[in-house]
């Protein structure tokens, strides 16, 4: 709670997808938008182009812009200067964690991701760039069960409807 972590994700989030329409992507529309956990605890953002890969099964996709902070340096910036902090904090306890407790440390970092990027969905933020119908959004790592993520994304929006 020291740090804000969703409020600072979802602000940070909401200013790059600003960014990002405003930028020279600013007519390409996306199909998906990912948090990837690729390294725990930094995050990238992810955004593919092709709408038929997941009606194809192709997910997690090979994403079009697997880290649009890199593609945008506008956006990395954002992200240094506003999530250096958090990721400082997240590494302290990482390595002062035993297995048990750094689960239960990563767990909590994907299910406050998850609870973010349901914000960012109904706040309407990803109105900032242009879309496909339908437009999909998902928490990610490296390996992980695409079936899972959506499912446990899928109980975050229903706790929040409710």
């Amino acid at each position: 709670m020291a740090y804000d972590v969703e409020a600072t994700w979802f602000r940070l989030a909401s200013a790059s997808l600003a960014v990002l329409g405003a930028s020279a992507f600013k007519d390409q529309a996306f199909s998906a938008f990912a948090f990837n956990a690729v390294s725990f605890p930094s995050i990238s953002l992810s955004f593919d182009t092709d709408p038929g890969n997941r009606q194809r099964g192709d997910y997690p996709p090979d994403w079009s812009n697997e880290c649009m902070e890199d593609d945008v340096p506008e956006i990395g910036q954002l992200w240094k200067e506003g999530h250096a902090r958090i990721e400082g904090a997240l590494r302290e306890l990482i390595d002062a964690a035993d297995d048990e407790q750094l689960g239960a440390i990563e767990e909590g970092y994907l299910h406050s991701l998850r609870k973010t990027v349901v914000r960012l969905e109904t706040s309407r933020a990803f109105e900032q760039i242009k879309t496909c119908t339908p437009f999909w959004t998902v928490v990610t790592q490296v390996d992980a069960d695409t079936d899972e993520e959506e499912r446990l994304l899928d109980q975050v929006r229903q706790g929040f409807l409710a």
